[in-house]
């Protein structure tokens, strides 16, 4: 989900395959190999074979644009793949994290309640300004939020969307490419990776952060990230990257957890390519849809519904 107005919580610019030619990996202490794909192209020699005895798969591939991220490279099998390179049948789905995999407010709310006896539900965003929902300066909010990342509410407390992890599974196993977009910026990406092993460990391919709202490097918009890397469909809460994907001709599933995400509702009016919008309201509905898309999506010349 974008934050509008929240100057804290994009990554550094993704890395596109036009800006990169190989990919490569930087080795944390995580439950499986994530690869990390910088601006520059490595050297063939700074790129090392992982042994097939320490790869665990699928590994993440973490995207960024961050020059500070060149070093300990390495390949889990030796060999480059452009970023967008689906050559069999899998569709390949873009995924957001927050509101549609966890629980972001919910989590931020605790902490704004232990921290500052801020009383807040999920129904009161309105709108993603969480200056203007809280009722203060847009400094004192980003400082706000920028100490919740400090805490455990974020680090550990962020609970997960009913119903992801099974129909996730349920469609890796299946004829589908699972990837992350998020508009998350690179002063939470290490915890977002290691959210992302604890609860939806092995299901994602790759991981692209958007840098959207930083206070600096620059961002990538969301239907620029789901064209360049292929991906058809991107399920996201927030209907600007909606608007924007569908105007990209991009299907989305926009996601509003029944119903009751007041900030994830499309205008009257006005909405371009609005067929390619599909509201869904629980993880049920997602595979449900993606049924219906899936076999349009991979043989253009069918109407979407024909098999």
């Amino acid at each position: 989900m974008g934050r509008p107005g929240l100057h804290c919580r994009a990554a550094q610019a993704v890395a596109h395959r036009e800006e990169a030619a190989v990919r490569c990996g930087i080795v944390r202490a995580c439950p499986f190999v994530r690869r990390l794909c910088t601006t520059q192209s490595p050297s063939p020699s700074s790129i090392v074979s992982t042994p097939a005895s320490r790869r665990r798969a699928p590994d993440i591939r973490a995207w960024s644009g961050s020059p500070s991220l060149n070093s300990s490279l390495v390949s889990t099998s030796g060999t480059a793949r452009p970023a967008a390179a689906n050559q069999d049948t899998r569709l390949r789905v873009a995924v957001d994290v927050d509101e549609v995999l966890g629980r972001f407010v919910y989590a931020l709310n605790l902490f704004c309640k232990d921290r500052y006896g801020m009383e807040y539900k999920v129904g009161d965003y309105w709108i993603y300004e969480f200056a203007k929902i809280w009722g203060c300066s847009q400094e004192r909010s980003n400082q706000i939020v920028h100490e919740f990342f400090e805490s455990q509410h974020f680090t550990g407390g962020i609970p997960v969307i009913p119903g992801a992890l099974e129909t996730l599974t349920r469609l890796s196993e299946s004829d589908y490419e699972l990837v992350v977009v998020t508009s998350r910026q690179h002063v939470i990406q290490d915890v977002t990776l290691d959210w992302l092993d604890r609860h939806y460990s092995g299901l994602f391919q790759e991981v692209y952060f958007g840098n959207h709202f930083a206070l600096e490097g620059k961002s990538r918009k969301k239907s620029d990230i789901c064209k360049n890397i292929g991906a058809r469909v991107l399920i996201d809460d927030n209907p600007s990257y909606a608007l924007e994907c569908a105007a990209a001709g991009i299907n989305v599933l926009l996601y509003d957890w029944e119903g009751a995400y007041p900030w994830s509702k499309l205008p009257a009016s006005g909405v371009h390519n609005s067929e390619l919008i599909r509201v869904v309201r629980d993880w049920g509905e997602v595979e449900q849809q993606l049924a219906t898309l899936a076999p349009a999506l991979r043989h253009p010349t069918l109407a979407p519904g024909d098999s």
